[in-house]
């Protein structure tokens, strides 16, 4: 049996592909990176971080454009126990990428008045760089629970 994805799982998953690959919010500051180690693809100046934005785009087309995108057969086990809580990480990630777009607004409306030296911003950003980890976990146990239900479907059909 195919486990459908709903619409909100497809927003959800899209929104946190959106802000593990696009560097928006306070948490991409780049105090808040030399502070969280940055990411492994600044390695290479440009072409890693183009990459990864050209591939997260191309996969969120994907999930809008082709119906089915996201679906897979019935999970058990641990794999089922992955998707759960992938599906729950994904939302969770959704929230948090949202949160980071509108963290500098939010914080300029919460705080009274505006410090000299920024650290407000800079603690925000730190917190919100560590917390996007959970979307992109979220994307991880997600898709590791696709690939484990394709596998377990093949192995059911194999002769």
């Amino acid at each position: 049996m195919v486990q459908i994805a709903s619409r909100s799982l497809k927003w959800a998953y899209a929104l946190t592909v959106l802000a593990a690959v696009l560097p928006i919010g306070l948490a991409s500051s780049g105090w808040v990176a030399l502070t969280t180690g940055g990411t492994p693809l600044q390695a290479i100046p440009f072409v890693g971080p183009l990459i990864f934005l050209a591939l997260g785009v191309y996969r969120v087309y994907r999930v809008a454009r082709v119906s089915g995108t996201l679906d897979s057969w019935q999970t058990v086990g641990v794999a089922r126990l992955c998707r759960m809580i992938g599906v729950f990480g994904l939302y969770a990630g959704a929230i948090i990428g949202v949160l980071n777009v509108f963290s500098g607004p939010l914080l300029r409306l919460l705080m009274g008045h505006h410090s000299q030296s920024g650290i407000a911003f800079y603690v925000a950003g730190v917190y919100f760089a560590l917390l996007s980890a959970i979307g992109l976990l979220a994307l991880l146990l997600f898709e590791f629970s696709r690939l484990q239900a394709f596998e377990q479907h093949a192995r059911e059909r194999a002769p």
